[in-house]
């Protein structure tokens, strides 16, 4: 359901492209195996007509060598210009800033397929003097239709007297032609608050304009700013992401009629639970929605959701606490924990429900891949008084830590509402989804069985219409 490299490799940003039915996605492939593929990155073609089957035409934009400014092919966009297809992509190369030289510069590469691409030697664009030489990067182009012209975001750094986390800029560069690019002194968006703005991206959607970058410096997410007009001014929403901090780096392509959002589920060092984050990881799409309002959130694509055809059954088994059987599901709580197990939970699923939360309280929740004894398992816990949605782990490595969830989302829940809630999970995967409006990607690696049930902590909520498929 969900893609990831063949092998010991990841895929980490990419870079969406929709042409003719079919959803053609660039992926940073990080093998993850020096000793067997070197050192170095390119860029993969993975192409889908339904985000679910997906077919790997493996590195397309390859690598350089160690003394080539592309040794790691990092992000940038393609985009279709005449009769043939112009990628601008990030050369990076971490041994030319022993030598005085750009860590980063711009090139460019052409192809009249997709496959075959051909680099342009003659395009080098650098960063100039008044930028920190060693990150510029990310180049996302696009058209402005009122002065005709070409237009270029990237990710840079500021050199002023900012404090370091803090002089991130986007930038934009104009050009005529594709090939001669001026960079403009003026920053596109700058709000001393990051230390860079990675991997921008620009649309529209009705009447306002998204810019999309993603930072981690302050919460490690994938965010966005608002405006009326392509240029700004710019501002925050009071929820400006899409996800938590293990969905990054994400870009969006437009099919037509909807626009889909595909970042990476980023994995964990040795994938081990209780292991540090690590860049790349398994693509993950969502589907952008548009609220009255202007703000974004996301959803779960249909198509993906779909997937999941077989009923599984829900077999009531152990109860702590007070949980009673109501006429399409169950009454849990007041005082106190209560649990009600479910059944096995499959390892590839979807489970779904509705709920209605009585008061902002305790917390409640799901139990995924729980022991027998209740002593281990992973919880999808909603805390109406903090508007927080989070994932946490038991048994917690360190139960002295003052935060104990490993992923958190900002997630309004209004007692006496009902609320939608999707889960997905597929091996070490976890997509959680409420009222096809918040999103939450995080991991399970330590526990790849167990059963599932439902829960509450000092607070009393309505289970219903609990249907578990694979």
């Amino acid at each position: 359901m969900f893609y990831r490299a063949p092998g010991k490799a990841v895929c980490a940003d990419v870079i969406p492209f929709y042409e003719d039915g079919v959803f053609k996605l660039f992926y940073l492939r990080d093998y993850r195996d020096v000793e067997a593929h070197g050192e170095g990155c390119p860029w993969c073609l993975l192409t889908s007509e339904d985000l679910v089957h997906y077919t790997d035409y493996g590195p397309v934009l390859l690598r350089g060598s160690e003394e080539e400014q592309d040794l790691y092919v990092f992000t940038g966009c393609c985009i279709k210009a005449g009769g043939e297809y112009v990628i601008f992509y990030t050369g990076h190369n971490p041994h030319l800033r022993a030598k005085g030289l750009p860590e980063q510069k711009i090139l460019r590469a052409v192809s009249r397929d997709m496959i075959h691409w051909e680099k342009d030697k003659s395009f080098v664009f650098a960063a100039p003097s008044w930028l920190e030489m060693h990150d510029f990067r990310d180049p996302f182009v696009f058209f402005d239709e009122e002065k005709g012209r070409y237009c270029m975001l990237l990710a840079g750094r500021l050199k002023n007297d900012d404090p370091v986390f803090s002089k991130g800029v986007t930038l934009i560069a104009y050009s005529e032609d594709l090939k001669n690019w001026e960079l403009s002194e003026q920053p596109f968006y700058a709000p001393h608050a990051y230390f860079t703005h990675e991997c921008p991206d620009l649309f529209r959607m009705g009447d306002w304009w998204y810019l999309v970058f993603s930072e981690f410096t302050d919460r490690i997410v994938t965010t966005y700013r608002m405006s009326r007009s392509p240029f700004g001014p710019w501002t925050a929403p009071k929820v400006n992401n899409f996800d938590g901090h293990a969905f990054y780096a994400a870009k969006s392509v437009s099919d037509g009629t909807r626009r889909i959002l595909f970042g990476w589920n980023c994995i964990k060092l040795g994938e081990k639970d209780n292991a540090p984050w690590q860049w790349g990881g398994t693509i993950i799409p969502h589907e952008v929605v548009q609220d009255e309002d202007g703000t974004l959130w996301v959803k779960c694509p249909a198509e993906v959701a779909a997937q999941y055809k077989e009923p599984m059954p829900i077999t009531p088994g152990r109860t702590l606490g007070g949980a009673e059987r109501t006429k399409d599901g169950y009454l849990l709580g007041r005082e106190g924990k209560n649990i009600q197990m479910l059944g096995a939970l499959p390892e590839n699923g979807k489970l779904e429900m509705r709920f209605v939360c009585e008061d902002a309280c305790g917390d409640f929740g799901v139990l995924l891949r729980a022991d027998e004894g209740l002593d281990a398992f992973y919880a999808v816990k909603f805390e109406p008084r903090f508007n927080r949605l989070a994932l946490d782990i038991q048994p917690r490595e360190d139960n002295t830590r003052h935060t104990q969830v490993d992923v958190e989302r900002y997630c309004p829940i209004v007692p006496g509402a009902e609320n939608k809630l999707t889960i997905l999970v597929e091996g070490s995967v976890l997509e959680v989804y409420v009222n096809d409006k918040v999103a939450m990607s995080a991991r399970m690696f330590d526990r790849p069985q167990g059963d599932f049930g439902i829960y509450t902590h000092n607070t009393r909520v309505q289970f219903r219409a609990i249907e578990l498929y694979r």
